[in-house]
């Protein structure tokens, strides 16, 4: 799949994190951000897919904000939400 370069640095900045390169910590702290500058150009980049992210990615992030997650859980919540989005391999489980 093709995608642009704001959906290509929201997918680095999540899968740093879900490679562990970076603290839950500091995911979150700039998570929203990149999200509110981000997502508006994704949508002009490629609103089928921008959408996609908002159904899969943002979903399961909002999701976790309601829930007492566990960093371990919430850092495979966030893979298989990427896994899901970029539709690769089998996500780790649950």
């Amino acid at each position: 799949m093709k995608v642009g370069k704001h959906t290509a640095f929201m997918v680095d900045f999540i899968s740093d994190f879900a490679d562990g390169k970076m603290s839950r910590f500091n995911f979150e702290l700039d998570y929203s951000g990149y999200a509110l500058e981000h997502f508006p150009k994704m949508e002009r980049e490629n609103a089928r897919l921008a959408r996609k992210f908002a159904n899969t990615v943002e979903a399961k992030y909002e999701y976790t904000e309601n829930h007492d997650i566990s960093d371990d859980d919430f850092r495979i919540l966030m893979n298989n939400a990427l896994c899901d989005f970029l539709e690769t391999g089998k996500p780790d489980l649950l």
